[in-house]
């Protein structure tokens, strides 16, 4: 199912939808002294050197990961955050690692080491769209 294209980033920043409506594309900046790549593209400097990133190349490349560990959270942890929700920290890129929201109804079937994906959830104002990591091979969240 695709998203709608009236429907805008939650993050612009962040994340753009992918050419297939549905799964989100990423932005990183690559470092322009040691050439690895720093999410979110809009960071101030390098995670990995701190060289100022305001000459480095933004790249967009698909959104997703591995899982490396995850836990069901009762309370909501931010605004407009829904709870219970299932969160987890995942690799998304090199050594990068990013805290992600799961769309998932239950920790069954989530083992660490599992390949994620990020796609656009519709937000409940009905103008964005946010991001949800699912199984690589899940199509919808639930």
């Amino acid at each position: 199912m695709s998203i709608p294209a009236s429907l805008q980033p939650l993050r612009p920043t962040l994340y753009r939808l992918a050419a297939d409506g549905r799964s989100l594309d990423f932005f990183y900046a690559r470092c322009p002294d040691c050439s690895r790549l720093t999410f979110p593209a809009n960071a101030p400097g390098c995670r990995h050197c701190g060289t100022p990133l305001s000459e480095a190349v933004r790249i967009g490349m698909r959104g997703g990961g591995t899982l490396l560990e995850f836990v069901t959270l009762h309370v909501p942890l931010a605004p407009g955050m829904a709870a219970p929700a299932i969160v987890g920290d995942i690799r998304i890129a090199g050594d990068l690692v990013e805290e992600g929201v799961l769309g998932v109804d239950a920790e069954a079937g989530l083992q660490p080491g599992m390949t994620l994906r990020a796609i656009a959830r519709p937000c409940p104002d009905g103008a964005h769209f946010d991001c949800v990591f699912v199984p690589e091979n899940q199509e919808t969240p639930q």
